[in-house]
């Protein structure tokens, strides 16, 4: 099926941090700058200049932090995936789940919605051809491409409590289990109140699923972005939390295979790893990335972005150089004093 609008769940490459501290205005006299989706510069200006709706929660692992609305609950689009590979990599340690179990591309893709995830499961399924794939590779496309068919499958086959058990030992704590695929049949269909029993229905009704696969989906921007709104949040501060304890191994058993899946990419240099999930809906734009040094310190930075004009978020998908702010945040501690301090 095309569509006119495609729901973009981006996994974006991590490369990226500012706002206002009134009483440091008399020692930090930078201008700041014009707000710039474009460039890291211009996101510091961006920050400043629409703080109601942008949170952030940097932590450099060496003693200095930046913290902006970071208790205040944010759509967070494709970053909540990082709760069911924590509950997966806590089942694989536990012996529960097999990494190396051949699963049907057909039982994969029960869950999956064409054309509501701006190409994630094909690019996956390029990258793993075949009829069958490993579970271990299944998840991968859940964090590489940021495919959704994948954490409600996970869901199903683990159970609710198993991922609000892997929340909680990140530190997320009144996790709430969402399905991708129910949001998407709930934008449909915006009767729809229980999206977990729509997405099982699609599942194992092949008259609902035909059904439902028939419906446009809307082709407004605005139409869209609202729906956005309203999908499942989470904080800056809870997000941190569950890359932090994941990349220091504070998370338990399964740290290694959570790290194993978020690390699939080079880190800067002076690095051990870079672990890294971001998302985006209309409107929306998520990153929460961590750094892990040869020291045993890691370095921590989420920014949670909601209510972008369609402009704005069509320009920022097209740099993610938001990421390149959260990085230097990171590792810069000028760039982080700005963050902080912008007059």
């Amino acid at each position: 099926m095309r569509h006119k609008f495609a729901i973009v769940v981006a996994a974006a490459l991590p490369m990226l941090a500012g706002c206002s501290n009134p009483a440091a205005v008399d020692e930090v006299r930078t201008p700041i700058p014009t707000a710039d989706v474009t460039s890291a510069d211009g996101w510091l200006g961006q920050i400043c200049q629409d703080p109601n709706n942008i949170s952030i929660a940097v932590d450099d692992g060496k003693g200095n932090a930046v913290e902006r609305r970071v208790d205040d609950q944010q759509p967070i689009a494709s970053a909540v995936k990082v709760v069911p590979l924590a509950a997966y990599a806590r089942a694989v340690a536990a012996g529960t789940l097999d990494p190396r179990q051949r699963i049907p591309v057909t039982e994969w893709e029960r869950w999956y919605f064409p054309g509501t995830d701006g190409g994630a499961h094909e690019q996956a399924r390029t990258r793993l051809p075949g009829d069958t794939v490993t579970l271990d590779q299944m998840v991968s496309a859940m964090i590489r491409e940021s495919d959704n068919a994948v954490p409600d499958y996970l869901r199903d086959r683990l159970g609710d409590q198993a991922l609000i058990d892997a929340a909680a030992a990140g530190g997320w704590h009144d996790y709430l289990p969402s399905s991708k695929l129910g949001d998407v049949i709930r934008l449909l269909d915006p009767e729809v109140v229980d999206v977990w029993a729509a997405a099982r229905r699609y599942v194992s009704d092949p008259t609902y699923r035909d059904a439902t696969q028939s419906k446009p989906l809307p082709s407004s921007y605005d139409e869209v972005a609202a729906w956005a709104d309203t999908t499942p949040t989470a904080s800056a501060r809870q997000l941190a939390s569950m890359h932090r304890s994941i990349a220091t191994g504070s998370f338990g058993p399964g740290s290694d295979i959570a790290r194993a899946q978020l690390e699939w990419q080079a880190p800067p240099d002076g690095f051990v790893a870079i672990g890294f999930k971001g998302g985006s809906y209309p409107g929306i734009l998520t990153d929460a990335i961590y750094l892990r040094r040869a020291d045993g310190t890691v370095a921590t930075a989420v920014l949670l972005n909601r209510r972008m004009p369609e402009t704005t978020w069509q320009a920022a998908l097209n740099s993610y150089s938001q990421q390149e702010l959260l990085i230097r945040a990171m590792t810069e501690p000028d760039v982080s004093h700005r963050l902080t301090c912008a007059p």
